[in-house]
């Protein structure tokens, strides 16, 4: 942590506004400890998992714990991370030696997409491709492999982004009219064959009607069957999904492929084989019957479906990246499964789960081996997110944390669930050991996740405690729309995106000002949320004094011609197919209202929400008069990775709020400031 003077324990504190309240955490400090936890596998009786390293730019490196201590398993600069959809998912796999004791490694590189393998145990070994390169550079994609062991091979999704619209009447033409990516499940062979020969990685769907987006290839234990799931334009996979078996033929391609759940209005997801019960099948399942992702368990040769629980929690969340486990099956039977994200165990005879450990608020990841232990990635609020591995008894083994240092307590705000006339919020109070916020004088950051589906994280953030430490009340905003509540409070937002979001979050912040809980309030958000925040500054009346963008989107209809394929038509059921509504709801469009302060976080080589839109809405603050802020990070792309680009990001919202609400900001970089064409820095 940094050294910055703060009063000695019981000695009167000067008046400082909150805000500017001396705080340990530096921005350095709160990006340091933001190593991302990002998966879990167990190799025989050994924890992997994978890490993303702001200090290595971002760098995801898959590791294991050698004699208690951490052991990297792929050598710099190898980046072990995928690009299906943009967002990616799990993209590597432990895989048993052929004749020799240990594990190999399979992987994706991040700079040409290929699959690779590598034998962690060798010092002086390199990884070696498993795929074809591509024509194109990052043309084949690969996400969620998982191991056919009777083939020796692994199966996974591939992406091809194939290099103009296929010609109608062609192999390529599946009637998915100007369609430039085809997504297929692949055996790709473990001996490197098909790294010279393409024909060797086999398209395993080769005989079953394409699908636009696919998921989750997973083989029974006999080794003749195959689960996958599949959806199509217009639906997202928290939409409507199908689940889908077939027999595996001599050609180790799908046969007799039928439907196994799922359909419209249906979302079927994190489906697998249950060892050991007779070629059953479990699956987390939401409908509109339930409106809860819960657990059931089919059997595909009755049709029967019993769901294991009447417990009204998600027991999953939506699958923006693929690959992720919320179930699995401990050795001794049972199950560990996620409901309202939180470990828990579920006998599977039985519909009642009990938690593991009370003070875990979420699980990003799940992994058990036939003999060893079971790991996961879990979250608190008040500890660093940790790879544990869970004991039979109930305890828990923490093998790596987020972070390697964690302040004082003193220093991190306890979170306070809250619902606001229907809203569901979390606050986190200014926490400091020598300075109090008197009533209404608290900066609030209302702070507005992306999605819209996702959910604010209850996990243990030093970014908050940065502000919270300074003086601020933090506010994770779950407007309608969110996960976590039921279906029918995510699905309110369908049709309402850019107007039920921007009503909870001007609710939202009228009540915080009302009740004393803040003396101003400022809104923050990226990508979706980045709509949210730039949708409420371009509204009549609202109550926020400034806001932050994090590429976030200011022009809808641009964002329908330029994003990639998987939110492509997403704006269907979030707005309507109407041209004319996406216009309309755009903040670019209703950038009249518009005189509040902006800040604009943009990544330069963005897919999902490319440059051009700060770029435009940074000209709109400008032909306005309005003070505002573009900076721009070349390098990063959706979502900042690399630790100098979130330390600047960090320090610029602090900067950009201190100058707006009119308080000191000592040892952070000043954000200059634009007021219009022209001018010098808004004082």
């Amino acid at each position: 942590m940094s050294n910055h003077d703060t009063p000695a324990a019981g000695t009167p504190a000067p008046t400082v506004p909150p805000g500017s309240w001396p705080s340990p955490l530096s921005a350095a400090d709160a990006v340091a400890a933001g190593r991302a936890l990002e998966g879990v596998a167990v190799a025989g009786t050994a924890v992997w998992w994978s890490e993303g390293r702001p200090e290595e730019n971002g760098r995801i490196v898959v590791c294991r714990t050698e004699g208690g201590r951490v052991q990297d398993l792929v050598p710099a600069p190898w980046n072990v991370r995928s690009r299906v959809h943009e967002y990616g998912g799990r993209s590597w796999l432990p895989v048993p030696r052929d004749g020799a004791a240990g594990w190999d490694l399979v992987f994706v590189e991040l700079s040409d997409q290929r699959v690779y393998r590598l034998d962690p145990d060798d010092p002086t070994g390199t990884p070696w491709p498993l795929t074809p390169a591509p024509a194109a550079g990052a043309g084949l994609r690969y996400v969620d492999p998982s191991l056919d062991p009777s083939r020796s091979r692994v199966l996974a999704v591939r992406e091809e982004h194939l290099p103009e619209s296929p010609t109608p009447g062609s192999p390529d033409d599946d009637g998915h009219d100007g369609r430039r990516i085809r997504r297929t499940i692949v055996g790709i062979p473990l001996d490197g064959c098909g790294a010279s020969d393409p024909d060797l990685v086999e398209d395993v769907l080769r005989d079953v009607p394409r699908a636009d987006f696919l998921a989750g290839p997973r083989v029974d234990p006999t080794g003749t069957h195959l689960l996958w799931s599949s959806w199509d334009h217009p639906a997202m996979p928290w939409d409507s999904t199908v689940l889908h078996l077939a027999g595996i033929g001599a050609s180790g391609r799908a046969t007799g492929a039928r439907a196994l759940a799922g359909g419209a209005g249906v979302s079927v997801i994190d489906a697998d084989f249950v060892p050991a019960h007779d070629g059953r099948v479990l699956v987390v399942a939401q409908s509109d019957g339930t409106g809860w992702w819960q657990p059931h368990l089919l059997d595909p040769h009755t049709g029967s479906t019993t769901a294991l629980t009447t417990r009204a929690a998600d027991f999953a969340t939506p699958p923006w990246t693929a690959g992720w486990r919320s179930w699995v099956r401990r050795p001794s039977g049972d199950l560990v499964v996620t409901p309202g994200g939180c470990p828990a165990l579920l006998p599977i005879s039985l519909v009642e789960a009990s938690p593991l450990d009370p003070s875990w608020t979420e699980c990003l990841d799940l992994a058990a081996g036939m003999d060893g232990p079971v790991a996961a990635i879990v979250a608190a609020d008040r500890a660093p997110t940790a790879v544990v591995t869970l004991d039979p008894e109930g305890g828990h083994t923490v093998l790596r944390t987020a972070t390697d240092t964690t302040p004082d307590p003193a220093w991190l705000p306890t979170p306070e669930p809250r619902t606001v006339q229907g809203v569901h919020v979390v606050v986190y109070p200014p926490t400091h050991p020598d300075h109090r916020a008197a009533p209404g004088t608290s900066p609030t950051i209302v702070l507005v996740h992306g999605g819209p589906t996702a959910s604010h994280a209850r996990a243990l953030s030093l970014r908050t405690a940065y502000f919270t430490s300074r003086g601020f009340t933090v506010v994770g905003l779950d407007h309608r729309g969110s996960t976590g509540y039921g279906r029918a409070y995510r699905d309110a937002l369908r049709g309402n995106w850019a107007r039920l979001d921007i009503d909870d979050a001007i609710t939202v912040g009228r009540a915080l000002l009302a009740d004393g809980t803040a003396g101003s309030v400022v809104i923050s958000g990226g990508s979706a949320g980045g709509l949210t925040v730039l949708g409420t500054l371009t509204t009549a009346d609202q109550p926020f004094a400034a806001g932050t963008s994090s590429y976030g989107i200011g022009d809808l209809v641009a964002l329908a011609e330029d994003t990639h394929d998987f939110e492509s038509r997403y704006l269907d059921s979030l707005l309507g197919s109407d041209p004319a509504v996406w216009r309309e709801r755009s903040p670019l469009t209703r950038a009249a209202d518009l005189s509040t302060p902006v800040l604009l976080l943009q990544g330069g080589l963005d897919p999902v929400v490319p440059p051009a839109q700060a770029e435009a809405f940074a000209a709109v603050c400008r032909e306005r008069g309005v003070p505002h802020a573009l900076v721009m990070f070349p390098q990063e792309s959706h979502g900042f990775r690399a630790g100098p680009a979130r330390i600047a990001a960090l320090e610029a919202e602090l900067s950009f709020y201190g100058q707006i609400l009119g308080f000191p900001t000592p040892g952070v970089p000043r954000v200059p400031l634009v007021s219009g064409a022209g001018s010098g820095q808004a004082e």
